[in-house]
């Protein structure tokens, strides 16, 4: 009996040394990643039949989850993490075994096996910039990036519900944040928090919200794409906007009173010259209804 416990306390402290720290119990699953030297963090989740939280976690813990899942195999199939020039190289798959070779694309396959419980809470370090990038399948996901330092974002969603948010001012600069929405419905909060330069959205068939709510000093690029559905974008009275919109007689553009359309298929708020925070949208949309408004 002795022997065994000895056994046992060896095992822990041998997992605990590798930077590997697990515990589990029937579907409950805890995954720890802690912090060494890493400079940064480039993480790729990958989740196909599956509910996903993801959230700030603490300054020493690189990555922590707490997973409700029936999976096939051990845990370290699922999430494979390496380093290499002091950068964190973090591979997540909900649904399959990671492939490590996928990190050099930037196109990654979605896995629609296990249709049980597969339930990832998931905690990144807010130690370090983390470029995310993010393929969800069918499920529900909240994506909260408030007191992390995100450095890139890329998120593509299938059929979901997704939602997203920048509470606080992101520290550092996105250049290019991009999001794609499928057949879908995808809220998003606290947008001019994210600091981006140039965001790009795309969006299938579905309800889309995108609250550009949040602090916004500088002038920024938007992109938007909708097929078929309504789209509602919330700016804020204080951000400068230009709307450029092309008419169409199936898709129907709602803009603020505050607006004027002083050019074709342009509209400016009426701050938009003074204002200290611009942004230029371009908006294009197959059938459906686009509402602007200002909170």
């Amino acid at each position: 009996m002795r022997r065994t416990t000895y056994v046992s306390l060896i095992l822990v402290v041998l997992l605990t040394a590798t930077g590997f720290v697990l515990f589990r119990s029937a579907n409950a699953i805890v995954k720890d990643i802690p912090m060494t030297d890493e400079k940064a963090v480039k993480a790729t989740v990958n989740a196909g039949f599956s509910d996903i939280w993801i959230s700030r976690g603490s300054s020493t813990s690189l990555f922590h989850a707490n997973i409700d899942a029936d999976l096939k195999h051990d845990i370290g199939n699922y999430i494979a993490y390496s380093t290499r020039d002091e950068v964190g190289y973090l591979d997540i798959n909900t649904s399959e075994e990671v492939n490590t070779s996928s990190r050099e694309s930037h196109h990654h396959s979605i896995n629609f096996n296990g249709f049980g419980t597969n339930t990832w809470d998931m905690h990144f370090t807010d130690a370090v910039p983390i470029s995310f990038d993010i393929q969800l399948g069918v499920g529900e996901a909240d994506l909260d990036f408030t007191g992390l330092k995100v450095k890139d974002l890329n998120v593509s969603a299938g059929a979901s519900s997704l939602s997203m948010h920048f509470d606080r001012p992101n520290p550092i600069v996105i250049e290019d944040l991009n999001i794609e929405s499928g057949l879908s419905k995808f809220r998003a909060k606290g947008l001019c928090n994210a600091n981006f330069r140039h965001l790009k959205f795309q969006g299938g068939v579905g309800s889309y919200v995108l609250d550009f709510s949040g602090s916004l000093n500088t002038e920024v690029d938007v992109d938007i794409e909708v097929g078929l559905g309504s789209l509602t974008v919330i700016l804020p009275h204080s951000t400068g906007a230009r709307i450029d919109y092309q008419k169409s007689i199936i898709a129907h553009l709602s803009v603020p009173d505050g607006f004027s359309e002083q050019e074709e298929n342009s509209y400016y708020s009426s701050n938009y010259y003074e204002a200290k925070g611009k942004m230029n949208m371009h908006i294009e949309a197959g059938l459906g209804s686009v509402t602007v408004k200002q909170e």
